[in-house]
């Protein structure tokens, strides 16, 4: 039996690091996420974010 909309959500907010790196556009698969452990993920958001920062600096110029 398929999960229910409520649930999928509430686990795709749970994973969200995960999906946030998935869903960017830093060419991870879902196979790399596999075998990255929870401070990986961590640390690949923290740079995306700082590469996001840099992205909006670059722009105001």
């Amino acid at each position: 039996m398929p999960i229910s909309q409520k649930e999928a959500k509430e686990r795709a907010l749970e994973n969200w690091p995960m999906w946030r790196l998935l869903l960017s556009d830093m060419n991870i698969s879902y196979s790399d996420l596999n075998h990255m452990d929870q401070d990986d993920i961590l640390e690949a958001n923290a740079a995306l974010d700082i590469h996001i920062e840099q992205q909006k600096a670059k722009t105001k110029k």
